[in-house]
């Protein structure tokens, strides 16, 4: 019994240390992709909604700066007129509105300093006329010896201080402005008159008849409105994208259906302390008078073709956050979109440059993706 009882308890601890294999076939981690998500909308209703699709770092419109602005006069074509000397407003001839010349009367005014000034310049001249008869005089007796060299001398000294007298007083009506009268015009009657720098436009008007005008007064203003600037304020992110000479076309809200060209002309070299923007100045013919100064500006820039060589840039609308991603939209057929991860290296104000999830030239929702992203939280 000993040794049956031995061989079994053997064949039981023989039995324990086997294992059993499950017939059940073993669980493996799924290897299939991820499923594509996607979005479905009416191609109608997306036009009707304004989403546009563009491929992606093109040089469209959407690919482009967007810069607000104002139209501005050109500082040397804008002149404001007035005297340096007090006096009183007898005549106007133009008003607010009118187109006048160069060298054209604006207005006279009657100056008491340059009526002092004019009957001194008479009195040096006459002055002058008989210095230089007597000197002349003088050489004539010197020659013939009726007088002495000292006299020739002192007569000659005369004229020439007369000379000096007159060019002072001719001096002092030239800084006012102002010239003697001529034989025809009889005495003098200290009047000036306010003549127009060049060709442009009556702006402004302070002047009025028998008013008093003092030295800082502006009796009119006159702008050449034949060029203008358009000032563009390009924020501090977007500076690196706006270049001297770059094409810039202009939409103006107050005149419709109408597009403007111009080309960047200067980059202000400092930016605004408050703005933190640049200013960029556009020539902008106006030769037919359409454009006036101070009208709001809507300019697109065009991004230099290094930069969008060089790096894929979006509209910054057209990368939507979806959870923890940044996504685009895009464009499978009319209507149909992937939903697209993508990597955002850096923003502007504007565009942001993509470095990953999104090939150069794919078709991508570039204006309304807030549209599509609002579709594809509810998945």
């Amino acid at each position: 019994m000993t040794g049956l009882a031995a061989v079994g308890l053997a064949a039981l601890l023989l039995l324990g240390a086997c294992k059993v294999k499950d017939p059940r076939p073993r669980e493996t981690p799924s290897t299939a992709a991820p499923k594509l998500q996607t979005v479905h909308f009416d191609p109608a209703t997306l036009e009707r909604l304004g989403v546009r699709v563009e491929p992606a770092g093109s040089d469209s419109p959407a690919h482009r700066l967007q810069l607000p602005g104002t139209l501005e006069h050109m500082a040397d074509r804008y002149a404001e007129v007035g005297t340096i000397v007090q006096g009183r407003v007898t005549a106007i001839n133009v008003d607010v509105g009118d187109r006048v010349k160069k060298g054209q009367a604006l207005a006279t005014v009657v100056i008491p300093a340059i009526l002092t000034a004019q009957a001194d310049a008479i009195s040096a001249q006459a002055a002058l006329t008989v210095a230089r008869d007597h000197a002349k005089r003088e050489e004539g007796l010197l020659r013939q010896q009726l007088t002495t060299a000292r006299e020739e001398e002192l007569a000659r000294g005369d004229a020439t201080k007369a000379e000096a007298e007159l060019a002072a007083a001719s001096a002092k009506l030239k800084m006012y402005g102002a010239a003697l009268p001529s034989a025809s015009q009889g005495a003098p009657t200290g009047s000036m008159t306010l003549s127009a720098p060049f060709d442009g436009v009556v702006l402004r008007r302070n002047a009025v008849r028998g008013g008093f005008m003092e030295p800082n007064d502006t009796a009119f203003v006159v702008a050449d409105p034949s060029r203008l600037w358009a000032v563009l304020d390009v924020y501090e992110s977007d500076v690196a994208l706006v270049r001297v000479g770059a094409d810039v076309e202009l939409h103006v809200d107050a005149i419709a259906g109408k597009t403007f060209r111009g080309r960047v002309a200067v980059l202000e070299p400092q930016l605004g302390r408050a703005s933190r923007a640049l200013r960029a100045r556009v020539l902008v013919d106006n030769a037919d008078g359409a454009l006036r100064a101070g009208l709001f500006v809507r300019a697109q820039v065009p991004v230099p073709a290094e930069a969008l060589e060089a790096r894929l840039l979006l509209p910054v609308g057209a990368i939507q956050p979806l959870g923890e991603r940044d996504v685009v939209f895009v464009e499978r057929a009319p209507g149909d979109f992937e939903v697209r991860s993508v990597t955002v290296a850096r923003r502007t104000s504007q565009l942001a440059e993509v470095t990953d999830g999104l090939d150069r030239g794919e078709r991508v929702v570039v204006h309304g993706a807030f549209v599509l992203r609002g579709e594809a939280a509810k998945q």
